[in-house]
């Protein structure tokens, strides 16, 4: 009993506790628990860190890759695939980036070579801009690809639609009946390149030209296509038959020139002797002499004309006013020729020339005798002198409301003893054309609007002059 009592007085004392204990456990099993909890979740945050945070880079690694930056590199040694992974990404990078300045090294080459090949490009451009010869190439194909502003000149050509087409659309049957004569002797001579000169009509007018046709091939002899360079034989043959003319000129003025004052003479006397002993054939007799004597004097003004081409004096350029010098020839017809109305309308800026004085006044004298004979009864001439202070050039125009000239006698209108005036010489405008090219100038000739015709002459001004007409103020 006293043991059963004893046991009962301990288990009511263990009852008081049992709650505390208990409670003691339950929190040692929580914090254990807890503990247990949160070393598990550490240690996955801790493997997941390892496979998550290689992937992250390798993600952020392939955006800034694919934005250019191949710099960047994943810093992270591991042995497992992760680090496989990493290792061929960084790898991935280096390669790309030898490539990338690899590309880089040959893209700055082949953009060296694409600036010479455009400078190249451009020179030639240039040059074939600038030359004087007419060029034309067409392709293997025949399609036309350079034609030169030299050609477009010589042809009168507009060149932008022609670029492009085949050169059989584009010639006329006239012309493409030529270039099949010169593709056949191409082809007859078996080499690259042939010369011909030939007779080319254009409306109005026919050029005389060089022509050379030449195959075009590379390096390894494989056919690229054809060019033809030409050049205008005009002014060569114009210097020529100048040349031959001034021979002629100079034997017919030292063979007539002689026998023509002693006929002259001898007409003379045989009028004052005889006229009055003959009675009442004096009158034939007179007629006959008088016949003889002027066309003596005509052919003495042609043979002094002759004499003229053949021997032009040597300029003696100095210091003149153009106008002065148009204003005096101008007086000489104005007076001469009341029926016709003469216009001056000078540049007031025109500076002085450097030029023959009476050369230069000879010339204008021929050019008004040529517009007054152009113009039958009532009509108008006009002359305008310009000054191009950009070209340093003194433009002296004649205009007259004649007949005018027809296209296909412009060619030839410089040419010596061509004349399109019945009772002309044919020297008028040669020597007019060889003053002019004597002072380095040039003369042509157009259509005057609504009718007639207009000389142009420009004349080299002096730099000098030039600068110092440029400098003066404008008026208006």
């Amino acid at each position: 009993m006293q043991e059963i009592a004893k046991t009962f007085d301990e288990y009511k004392q263990l009852k008081v506790l049992k709650s505390p204990i208990k409670s003691s456990y339950l929190i040692t099993l929580l914090m254990v628990t807890l503990l247990i909890v949160f070393a598990a979740t550490w240690y996955g945050f801790y493997l997941g860190r390892g496979i998550i945070v290689p992937i992250q880079e390798l993600a952020e690694g392939t955006q800034r890759v694919a934005h250019g930056d191949l710099d960047f590199r994943i810093e992270l040694q591991a042995e497992d695939e992760i680090g496989t992974l990493v290792g061929s990404f960084n790898k991935m990078t280096q390669d790309l980036r030898a490539s990338k300045q690899a590309l880089e090294r040959t893209y700055g080459e082949l953009q060296k070579k694409g600036q010479e090949a455009e400078q190249r490009r451009r020179y030639m451009e240039t040059v074939l801009r600038n030359v004087t010869a007419g060029v034309i190439s067409v392709d293997r194909d025949g399609v036309i690809t350079t034609i030169n502003k030299s050609a477009e000149r010589m042809l009168e050509i507009d060149a932008r639609p022609l670029i492009g087409r085949h050169f059989r659309e584009v010639l006329k049957p006239e012309h493409l009946e030529l270039a099949g004569v010169l593709l056949d002797r191409l082809q007859a001579a078996r080499t690259d390149a042939i010369e011909q000169q030939v007779r080319l009509p254009l409306p109005g007018r026919t050029l005389v030209l060089r022509m050379s046709l030449s195959a075009l091939r590379d390096d390894e002899n494989a056919y690229l296509g054809m060019v033809l360079v030409f050049d205008d034989l005009y002014h060569l043959l114009k210097a020529q038959r100048m040349e031959a003319w001034r021979e002629v000129a100079r034997r017919i003025a030292h063979e007539v020139k002689n026998p023509l004052t002693p006929i002259q003479l001898s007409a003379q006397r045989l009028r004052r002797r005889y006229a009055e002993r003959l009675g009442k054939d004096g009158a034939v007799f007179e007629e006959c002499t008088q016949t003889i004597i002027q066309q003596v004097d005509e052919l003495k003004q042609l043979v002094n004309e002759c004499s003229s081409f053949a021997r032009m004096p040597a300029i003696k350029p100095a210091p003149h006013n153009l106008n002065e010098v148009i204003q005096e020839a101008l007086v000489l017809y104005q007076e001469g020729h009341r029926e016709i109305t003469f216009m001056f309308v000078p540049d007031k800026e025109l500076p002085e020339v450097e030029v023959d004085r009476d050369q230069i006044k000879r010339v204008m004298l021929n050019l008004l005798d040529n517009a007054v004979a152009a113009i039958e009864g009532a009509g108008e001439i006009t002359v305008e002198t310009f000054f191009d202070a950009p070209l340093r050039m003194a433009r002296i125009e004649v205009a007259d409301t004649g007949c005018g000239i027809p296209p296909e006698d412009r060619g030839r209108l410089f040419e010596p003893y061509f004349s399109t005036k019945k009772s002309g010489t044919g020297l008028g405008l040669a020597i007019v054309s060889s003053i002019v090219a004597d002072h380095n100038g040039h003369i042509r000739v157009r259509d005057n609007e609504p009718r007639g015709t207009r000389f142009i002459i420009e004349l080299p001004v002096a730099r000098e002059a030039a600068s110092l007409a440029a400098s003066l103020p404008r008026e208006g």
